[in-house]
């Protein structure tokens, strides 16, 4: 394993750790069709504003994030790249 592979491992798994540690449920592991890594958790509780901002926190540490929800659940889900994205200029 390369240096960037065991970056990205470790980032990972920082992320799916500590969302895993917030919301009581452990994250659902994709990878997307681009690469990168998606994590995602069912939220089955509205959470109060002190948990509320700690999740975003940790969702900010992904490249992107986001919230899905249909009739049955809410999901939130943080993606990340398994290589660094270009400089923008």
């Amino acid at each position: 394993m390369d240096e960037q592979s065991a970056q990205h491992g470790e980032r990972v798994s920082r992320i799916a750790d500590a969302l895993h540690k917030l919301t009581g449920r452990p994250p659902v592991v994709d990878r997307t069709r681009t690469g990168a890594t998606r994590l995602s958790v069912r939220v089955s509780e509205q959470p109060d504003a002190t948990q509320a901002l700690a999740v975003l926190r940790v969702l900010s540490l992904g490249d992107r994030f986001g919230h899905s929800d249909n009739a049955r659940w809410e999901r939130v889900w943080v993606e990340i790249a398994d290589r660094p994205a270009p400089p923008q200029d």
